[in-house]
């Protein structure tokens, strides 16, 4: 999207308190934009520790995308920017995802405070400077997520019977639909958004849903009000990579990239990604001897 923010994005910014009018027209601020329900998990897991000074990664509202928003904010101190960093997020929208890398294209934040995959980075690159990678090739594993009501789908433990399910993705989520279509379910359904597939799963449109495993006691997370658990010892490999990535049109754009190299990479050497992913449950130990269907 090649337009300024909506006015209702705008609006959404302002009322949370996270940006003022004059933000956007700014170049002193780096903005870094994360998606609704991300900032509010955030805000829950960090209370009020400084993001800078955290060594744990694990606790109330610990997630992969919290992990990495404190990660990007660590690692531009690290890489020496001294511009003051503020948080700004996309309002709800059908397609959060999409609406999150059209944000970070138009320039209307500077970065991107999530990984997205490299394959939906490789097309714009003329317009984002692109990290190195966060999650490499081979390290994303997924659970089979369902209701804990629904039978068929919690007894599944061979491909074959997980085949005989309906699983339900986001379609623009290029490596879930890939992977999906590729274990060949009964029936893939695509809708728009993480809160319609959610919907789905709950009315029992579909039996389950890729979603990373979790740090709970029982890797279970909550969604729309509602719980879902993994299928016990089944697990997904997602092919690709995931990346930060900057705006080439935001203000200080460069900038704010060769700090963001230079700090991941003495974040990746001091060990503090690995321990990250793992303190929030993305790379889950507890599933490391679970059956992989691909």
């Amino acid at each position: 999207m090649n337009v300024p923010m909506t006015r209702r994005a705008i609006l959404a910014v302002l009322a949370a308190g996270l940006l003022s009018p004059a933000a956007f027209a700014t170049d002193e601020a780096i903005t870094i934009l994360t998606q609704q329900d991300v900032y509010n998990d955030y805000l829950q897991f960090i209370g009020k520790r400084d993001p800078l000074t955290l060594t744990r990664f694990d606790g109330e509202g610990a997630r992969r995308d919290v992990a990495e928003l404190v990660l990007v904010q660590q690692a531009l101190a690290l890489g020496g920017l001294k511009r003051q960093v503020k948080l700004v997020k996309v309002d709800n929208s059908s397609d959060s995802y999409s609406r999150y890398l059209k944000e970070i294209l138009s320039g209307n934040a500077t970065i991107g405070g999530n990984t997205a995959w490299l394959v939906d980075l490789k097309p714009i690159e003329d317009k984002v400077f692109i990290s190195p990678p966060l999650i490499r090739q081979g390290e994303f594993e997924a659970g089979l997520y369902t209701t804990p009501d629904n039978s068929k789908a919690i007894a599944a433990r061979t491909l074959a019977q997980v085949q005989q399910l309906t699983a339900v993705v986001a379609e623009s989520w290029k490596p879930d639909v890939t992977t999906l279509d590729s274990l060949k379910f009964g029936q893939v359904l695509k809708t728009q958004s993480w809160d319609s597939m959610v919907g789905m799963v709950v009315k029992h449109r579909a039996d389950v849903l890729l979603a990373p495993f979790q740090p709970t006691p029982d890797m279970s997370l909550e969604a729309g009000g509602h719980k879902f658990v993994p299928i016990p010892n089944v697990k997904v490999g997602l092919q690709g990579s995931r990346h930060l990535f900057v705006s080439k049109l935001a203000p200080a754009g460069k900038e704010a990239a060769l700090a963001l190299e230079k700090g991941l990479s003495i974040l990746r050497e001091r060990g503090v990604i690995e321990r990250a992913y793992k303190e929030s449950g993305f790379f889950n130990t507890r599933t490391a001897n679970w059956n992989r269907l691909n």
